[in-house]
């Protein structure tokens, strides 16, 4: 885990922002079936969800949004998983040309396949948003300093340099915990000019990564660089926190991803 020298708490909203609106278009999706076959391992709650998911991709293609329609599954599978990695590794995220929010589950129907594995038939009103505006192939940010390993007790820090001024939100994933490295209750939220290079952390202090009480753990920082100073409210875990990242325009923001391994001790 990343051990930092103050306590930081926050929650999740989904909800879109007012600048957001203007460019997606909302569609009304109701009565959308979805429909999914488990394998022998799969609980009847994981088979729901894979209907749920499914139902999501019915109503994207309602909506007229059938291109990169490979991204969508991906992106279903990985968060049925909770296969974050491959959600962020892959870049599934800048594939997709909208977002499902708003789901109401109005019909349910469970039971068994002819081979006996389990079935869930899934119908559910919801809202699509369209992303009326392509990502900013400008917009870029270079990340430098972080490292692949690390020993419990070192010190993270990195400097990033952007290609337009744009602010930033810093999430740590660990095997233990997840929170937000940044803003926080001693970093407020700044704005990082043009081509400047900012250092985190920003203020005379330590981000202190620390192993666990495991002999190794796998940490994950995710970047988001925002065009706009939109606040992050609500859960801290990587489903909250890419269900808001995929309310905010492509345009508007970029996601680094990186991973790093933390060892109790380093022969």
């Amino acid at each position: 885990m990343l051990r930092v020298i103050f306590i930081l708490l926050l929650s999740v909203s989904v909800s879109t922002n007012t600048f957001a609106q203007k460019k997606m278009k909302e569609h009304k999706i109701k009565n959308v079936v979805g429909e999914a076959i488990g394998g022998p391992t799969n609980t009847p709650l994981e088979v729901k969800q894979m209907a749920i998911n499914n139902a999501k991709i019915e109503a994207l293609k309602k909506a007229g949004i059938e291109e990169h329609i490979n991204a969508y599954t991906d992106y279903f599978r990985s968060e049925t998983n909770n296969q974050m990695d491959e959600i962020f590794t892959k870049d599934i995220i800048s594939n997709i040309r909208g977002s499902v929010i708003n789901v109401e589950e109005v019909g349910l129907k469970q039971g068994f396949s002819p081979e006996g594995n389990i079935k869930a038939t899934v119908t559910i009103n919801c809202t699509v948003l369209e992303y009326l505006t392509p990502k900013d192939l400008e917009f870029d940010v270079w990340v430098e300093g972080i490292k692949k390993i690390y020993k419990q007790g070192d010190s993270l820090s990195f400097e990033v340099k952007p290609t337009n001024e744009c602010y930033v939100r810093a999430f740590m994933f660990t095997k233990k915990e997840d929170f937000v490295l940044f803003p926080n209750d001693y970093e407020q939220s700044i704005l990082i000019p043009k081509l400047a290079t900012q250092r985190f952390p920003t203020f005379d202090g330590t981000y202190e990564v620390d192993a666990g009480g495991e002999n190794k753990e796998l940490n994950r920082l995710i970047l988001v660089f925002l065009k706009k100073d939109i606040p992050y409210t609500g859960e801290v875990a990587y489903k909250h926190i890419t269900a808001w990242i995929m309310t905010i325009p492509p345009d508007e923001r970029i996601i680094k991803s990186f991973s790093m391994d933390v060892y109790k001790d380093i022969d």
